[in-house]
């Protein structure tokens, strides 16, 4: 039997994991629960956004449980079945459609994975973040229908079709806020545990083509609202989870899940057992902090 590392006492509460987006990158966050599983530390409340979102929900679904039932999840996570076949995203994108997919993969793989159909059934408070394609603000989901609230804030603009909630047009909340620490600390979080999947940090050699350049775009924005948010949260105790970076392999290739998983596990269990927490302030380095390179005068 495996000792219990004890930290929580050192940690004020409530306690905010926050899970953030990367697509198949999500299996990152199968080894950083393992991990937390293995400590006291408890979350009170789960902000996620996109895969995070996700992975979030059925976390706040049963807390005790969540990183078995991911591991189960992401053992059978295929690019097909979340993004259907390449032959019909090269049609659909020729025709001139709004979206290269349906979401109904999405939506099977959701509904699969969450029994739950509202927030209200889950156990822990937990939010979703979507962006609203209209106004460009995010848009924090935590009550009423939950599958759409995740399809919402999974919806990669072209890729995926926008959810429509009342009045408000929604897209992946990873837009805007790809790793939510600000709207955690929003919530009233005094401890913020960060879940990042390392999208910000991709390997060179896969920037060489289009796809690759775009994808790196999206990870300078999604590193510059980390930057921005961990600027705001100087006053909290900010856990930032270490991982395999930088990441191998597209965001949209899902063959390297357990691969990560294990490898998120065993280095975020190596962090947690040197972990002091002394007062407010971030402990561990985000992704994006590896992109900056000191320079040689």
């Amino acid at each position: 039997m495996v000792a219990q590392i004890n930290i929580v006492d050192s940690l004020p509460r409530p306690i905010a994991y926050v899970l953030g987006g990367g697509a198949s990158y999500g299996a990152v966050q199968v080894g950083h629960l393992r991990a937390l599983a293995e400590t006291d530390i408890t979350p009170d409340l789960v902000v996620g956004t996109s895969v995070g979102s996700l992975n979030g929900a059925i976390l706040a679904e049963n807390p005790a449980t969540a990183h078995e039932r991911l591991a189960d999840l992401w053992s059978n996570m295929t690019r097909q079945a979340v993004f259907g076949k390449v032959l019909g995203t090269a049609l659909n994108l020729a025709k001139g459609k709004a979206s290269a997919v349906p979401n109904t993969g999405l939506r099977a793989v959701i509904e699969n994975a969450v029994a739950a159909r509202t927030f209200e059934e889950l156990t822990l408070p937990h939010t979703a973040v979507t962006t609203d394609f209209d106004t460009g603000e995010p848009v924090a989901l935590n009550s009423g229908e939950l599958v759409s609230a995740l399809l919402a804030s999974a919806a990669i603009p072209l890729v995926f079709p926008p959810v429509h909630r009342g009045e408000r047009t929604l897209v992946d909340g990873g837009i805007v806020a790809n790793v939510p620490i600000s709207i955690a600390a929003d919530q009233g979080a005094a401890t913020i545990v960060v879940l990042d999947c390392g999208f910000t940090v991709m390997a060179a050699e896969q920037e060489a083509t289009a796809t690759g350049r775009l994808l790196r775009t999206a990870a300078i924005m999604a590193a510059q609202q980390v930057r921005r948010d961990l600027r705001t949260v100087d006053d909290r105790v900010v856990l930032y989870l270490p991982g395999p970076w930088p990441m191998r392999g597209r965001p949209d290739d899902f063959r390297r899940g357990a691969e990560n998983a294990s490898t998120t596990y065993g280095l975020t269990m190596t962090w947690l057992h040197g972990l002091r927490v002394v007062g407010p302030g971030r402990y561990g380095m985000a992704p994006a902090d590896y992109l900056i390179k000191p320079k040689v005068l």
